[in-house]
């Protein structure tokens, strides 16, 4: 009887090392980290617009064409040259030649591939733990198995829906619906992998804050 007593003893004590060594693990990870799936990789954006009404001529590009900076993309009226602003690739394109284009006209959005980034949104709660220079561990989607070092390059003072126009004010009635904010977190990597080709892959962040 003793030595089943003492059998369970050991094992209840074995038991309570390993949740030990769990929840101490989970706690100096919560201190040391902060991780959020809440990322992906992401390029700014440049929308071509004609600085004239006229008819688009001389088209030369689709979604997916490759361009160089200042290259001449279309022509209006055999008049002024639309030129790309940047390096990178063609997005979205939905006009065609022969079509009446004017300054209101997005007639391409090109994205600066080269300069591609992870992109990852932090809550408000946790925002003031984000600096530019802290360590990132990322895990690309499109990189299964692999985990890549990075930085935080930039941390934006301005909350994702503030930047689209959705701040929520109090309503006549005094009611009020609170919805955690997002503030976006540039991240770049250290290894200088072409991210370009991978635009709007999803990935995961792990940035040390202490």
């Amino acid at each position: 009887m003793k030595k089943v007593t003492k059998r369970v003893l050991s094992v209840v004590a074995v038991l309570v090392i390993i949740g030990l060594g769990v929840g101490y693990y989970f706690y100096w990870e919560n201190e040391h980290f902060l991780t959020t799936d809440n990322a992906k990789v992401t390029a700014t954006l440049y929308t071509v617009v004609p600085s004239a009404s006229g008819k688009l001529e001389k088209l030369k590009i689709t979604q997916g064409t490759a361009v160089k900076q200042d290259e001449i993309i279309a022509r209006i009226d055999d008049g002024p040259a639309l030129k790309a602003p940047v390096s990178g690739q063609v997005v979205k394109c939905d006009v065609v030649s022969g079509q009446t284009v004017s300054p209101a006209t997005a007639v391409a959005v090109l994205a600066d591939t080269a300069g591609a980034y992870v992109g990852a949104n932090i809550e408000e709660n946790n925002i003031l733990k984000v600096q530019a220079g802290q360590e990132v561990s990322v895990k690309l989607d499109a990189y299964p198995g692999q985990t890549f070092s990075g930085h935080i390059a930039q941390v934006d003072q301005v909350t994702q829906s503030a930047l689209k126009g959705n701040t929520t004010t109090l309503t006549t009635s005094g009611t009020y619906t609170k919805v955690v904010q997002l503030l976006p977190v540039k991240i770049t990597l250290d290894d200088g992998l072409f991210l370009g080709n991978i635009i709007g892959t999803n990935a995961t962040v792990k940035i040390r804050i202490k």
